[in-house]
């Protein structure tokens, strides 16, 4: 929004549907205050009614965190105050009511779940009304055990606190209350289905009770429906007469728009298999049997979505190659079809890194959405992949992203950032022609102060080729050279960096630094063989892909070898004290953000917060929480951190002897991913060696500085670090 947060730009009609980005020219030559660089972006979530006639966003305005929904027709505004917490997803229901959800991923299979949390957290997105409420109760499995069976596990999935908040009345309620006294809970976010005439929200719920009884489960799935005010609802029968025998039920379904019940899987507790069933000729037929073997932490396959037609499904299984050894699983989506038969792999690269796209008008698989430097798709539809083609030429010279799109998917949301545009909103209508602006992310910041931001490639030392992400001083002549670098190792281990706009790196260039963004072997985004490549090469051969770039730069005559320094978060902060230790020759100074300093105790760390020790062993996925029936890399997962640290990586703790550069180290005091006591001990142990160190010590708990104030604190300790340590 380019004013209040209440307002939005009208549609505007061109043949040939383009937007252009609102310039925001600062003519005095001074660089805009860090404030400017550490404020998060306006826009938390946003998402397109189905009809493509609203658009709803999470945003914040002076102070307040708003939910507001805009109507193109007539303007039309609605707001509703949010209370804090975290938001994963936000969607419509129908024309009045939104659903938020905020999502974490549980192990789930067959055995007692002793251990209910409450997490505060969860009531993320409710209404300050509905505080009185408290705070949901989350379990951590389901399906309790029988008394006389085995207790095991076979997966993973995400597990919600859903609040549906009717926009009209200001009010809201969280989906899954009922009359009985126990908790129900969605297992992933309800699907918006038609059923008699009436719109639904369909899918999976957990309910949880008392003790087993006569040999029944107490906490036991449902396939449940309630009507978008979250009012009392009703279980969907499956067809298959009594759900509640003893030996065998389901615990999963994919359903079609209009509410019809395609496949489901199910557990059979006396012989310990796993089934997906499909629904042919009006009968359940098995399709897919698998045996759960506990000692094998065997993974039952996971159902993804609809398949072209009602004669398949697609499902997410580990690659039979991929299973045991001494390398991380891979995983596949499959095409699983009603006479048993399984496809060969649907995805380009795998399921972890490509992200399932379905038809908004069928709810079918349509094809991959591949999240690397920037987002691309591949769609079999040629219709469907010449509007995704459409909507990335929408913005000339810009990187475009397809945030959300109407049942008719020529209506959509996209994402643009580029030179002069360092991300904002617009609605598409490619069958009306028009356009509009949603709003702007960073609209405060000048448009001449936005750092040029280009990829690059280079050869690491044994021949393999390196991409990185370089950004430029927004004020350095055409022909800069001998400049200040700061190489920005990203976080990980699978993880890597994308075109888009970096508050550290734009707050960086702005003082004049160029700002180099190896993604090193090990990251994701350029397919399994490079991922695979960084496997035992934390701190080694990951190490010296940022030295090579280093090198590749000066080559150039752009960067000036006595000016370079290296800063990181999380384990990019790991590489910049290794860096520190081992490559002097290369780096002037070197800064941890919330860094790892000892893999070992880190090691630790992971596995003391895994809420079942088998849930890594089973998978090391994780539910994506912004997308439905999605999977990620687990970033918690201790089976991925050693594939890359594991036994003999290097310590920066035992190496602060070598450490020949000033180092800065910054914590926050409740990091939930990395502990405070990873730069405290790097701390001591170059006090104790006598080397220059400065411990930078914020309140809060967030991991990668999210907020305005650790943000401007974080750069604030940079700037400073850097002016004595590598002035421009």
């Amino acid at each position: 929004m380019t004013g209040a947060p209440a307002s939005a730009a009208a549609p505007k009609t061109s043949s040939d549907v383009v937007v252009t980005a609102i310039r925001h020219p600062q003519p005095a030559d001074a660089p805009p205050p860090l404030e400017i660089y550490a404020k998060p972006a306006k826009f938390e979530q946003i998402a397109l009614s189905g009809d493509g006639a609203q658009v709803a966003f999470i945003t914040r305005y002076e102070g307040l965190r708003l939910l507001i929904s805009y109507r193109f027709a007539d303007q039309a505004r609605r707001m509703v105050r949010l209370t804090e917490g975290d938001i994963s997803s936000l969607s419509f229901a129908d024309d009045d009511h939104l659903l938020v959800s905020s999502t974490r991923p549980i192990t789930y299979g067959t055995c007692d779940s002793a251990d209910e949390t409450a997490i505060s957290t969860m009531a993320a997105g409710t209404l300050e009304a509905l505080e009185e409420n408290g705070s949901p109760q989350m379990v951590g499995d389901f399906l309790r055990a029988m008394r006389d069976h085995p207790c095991t596990y076979f997966g993973v999935r995400a597990q919600e606190a859903v609040t549906t908040i009717n926009m009209a009345k200001g009010s809201g309620r969280q989906l899954g209350l009922r009359w009985e006294d126990v908790g129900n809970w969605p297992l992933g976010t309800p699907q918006t289905v038609t059923m008699d005439g009436k719109s639904w929200l369909l899918g999976p719920f957990l309910e949880t009770g008392k003790p087993t009884t006569a040999n029944h489960p107490a906490e036991r799935i449902y396939l449940w429906r309630q009507d978008p005010k979250g009012d009392l609802g009703q279980l969907v029968k499956d067809g298959a007469g009594d759900i509640e025998r003893e030996e065998h039920y389901a615990e999963d379904w994919l359903v079609t728009g209009d509410g019809r019940i395609v496949a489901r899987s199910a557990y059979n507790f006396d012989d310990q298999t796993f089934v997906i069933q499909m629904r042919v000729k009006g009968a359940w037929k098995p399709v897919l049997t698998r045996k759960i073997a506990p000692k094998d932490h065997t993974l039952a396959p996971f159902m993804i979505g609809l398949g072209h037609d009602d004669s398949a499904i697609i499902i997410l299984d580990a690659a039979a190659s991929g299973a045991g050894g001494d390398t991380l699983p891979v995983y596949h989506f499959y095409r699983l079809s009603a006479d048993g038969s399984l496809s060969a792999p649907l995805e380009p690269n795998d399921a972890a890194h490509d992200r399932p796209l379905f038809d908004p008008r069928t709810g079918r698989l349509a094809g991959f959405a591949q999240n690397g430097e920037t987002e691309t798709y591949g769609l079999d539809d040629p219709a469907l992949q010449a509007l995704y083609d459409r909507a990335g030429a929408a913005a000339p010279g810009e990187t475009v992203r397809v945030v959300s799109t109407a049942a008719d998917p020529r209506k959509m949301v996209i994402y643009a950032q580029g030179r002069e545009d360092p991300g904002a909103y617009y609605f598409l209508d490619f069958a009306a022609g028009t356009t509009a602006n949603l709003g702007e992310d960073y609209q405060d910041l000048p448009t001449e102060w936005i750092a040029e931001q280009k990829p690059i490639s280079y050869r690491a030392g044994d021949g393999l080729e390196i991409h990185a992400l370089l950004t430029l001083p927004p004020k350095a002549p055409a022909e800069a050279s001998n400049l200040p670098l700061v190489v920005l190792p990203h976080d990980g281990p699978q993880a890597h960096d994308g075109q888009g706009f970096y508050w550290l790196a734009q707050a960086l260039a702005s003082r004049g630094y160029v700002v180099l963004q190896p993604n090193y072997r090990g990251s994701d985004g350029y397919g399994p063989a490079f991922i695979a490549a960084g496997y035992d090469q934390g701190g080694r051969k990951m190490q010296s892909d940022l030295s090579d770039g280093v090198r590749s730069l000066v080559a150039e005559g752009l960067v000036d070898p006595k000016r370079v320094c290296v800063l990181g978060v999380g384990l990019g902060g790991y590489a910049a004290l290794i860096a520190a230790a081992t490559q002097g020759e290369t780096y002037r100074c070197a800064g941890a953000i919330n860094g790892v300093s000892d893999p070992t105790a880190y090691a630790a760390t992971l596995k003391s917060r895994l809420p079942r020790p088998e849930q890594d062993l089973i998978t090391p996925l994780a539910p994506d929480p912004h997308w439905p029936r999605a999977f990620i890399t687990d970033p918690a997962s201790p089976r991925v951190f050693a594939a890359y640290y594991g036994a003999g990586a290097p310590s920066p703790v035992k190496l602060a002897g070598q450490v020949g550069a000033p180092v800065l180290l910054v914590d926050t005091a409740d990091d939930r991913n990395v502990p405070a006591s990873q730069s405290q001990r790097m701390r001591d142990a170059l006090t104790a060696a006598g080397k220059p160190v400065q411990l930078v010590e914020l309140k809060g708990a967030e991991h990668a500085p999210a907020s305005q104030a650790t943000r401007l604190a974080t750069l604030t300790a940079v700037m400073d670090f850097l002016a004595r340590n590598n002035p421009d």
